[in-house]
């Protein structure tokens, strides 16, 4: 249920006496509206890299994928050029079903630093970069995915590249 008013109720009575005239004083202090469903606070996401493997025929490789995934303790992680980068980002510490994340922009850099130069596009507003011959594959999180909360996650597969120098 929602509500968007505070309610109130005055309920009183008056009689007449004939004898006197009385003064009425009444003073009413409705109630406060409810606080907020949504406020203001920290969103943590994780972004992380997919690394499960199909080891049998008829394996389809995309859904093996996100079956499990890198640590830190495996990175550095060797990618051969044009090698399927499995990504995957979610929503963390949130239970709400109605929330959903949305991958407006994503890029990929040389260093850590995500505002360093150079920067190579993957996905802009939510699609695959179409400047590249490789474009990235949004792959879609549903029901079928098997996770609590599918509406927070999203993945995506890119290839793998390098950075040139000009």
């Amino acid at each position: 249920s929602i509500t968007r008013d505070s309610h109130f109720e005055l309920l009183f009575q008056c009689r007449y006496s004939g004898t006197a005239v009385e003064a009425l004083v009444m003073e009413v202090n409705p109630l406060p509206p409810p606080v907020p469903v949504a406020a203001a606070g920290p969103l943590r996401v994780e972004l992380r890299l997919g690394s499960g493997q199909c080891h049998s025929k008829g394996c389809v490789e995309e859904e093996v994928a996100y079956s499990s995934f890198y640590t830190a303790a495996d990175y550095p992680i060797v990618k051969v050029l044009r090698e399927p980068v499995y990504v995957e980002v979610q929503i963390l510490e949130r239970s709400d079903p109605n929330i959903i994340l949305n991958l407006e922009h994503c890029w990929a850099t040389s260093t850590p630093n995500p505002h360093s130069l150079p920067q190579w596009d993957l996905l802009i507003d939510g699609c695959p970069y179409h400047d590249d011959r490789y474009l990235t594959t949004v792959v879609p999180v549903d029901g079928s995915s098997g996770l609590q909360y599918p509406s927070h996650y999203k993945r995506f597969i890119f290839k793998m590249f390098t950075f040139v120098d000009p």
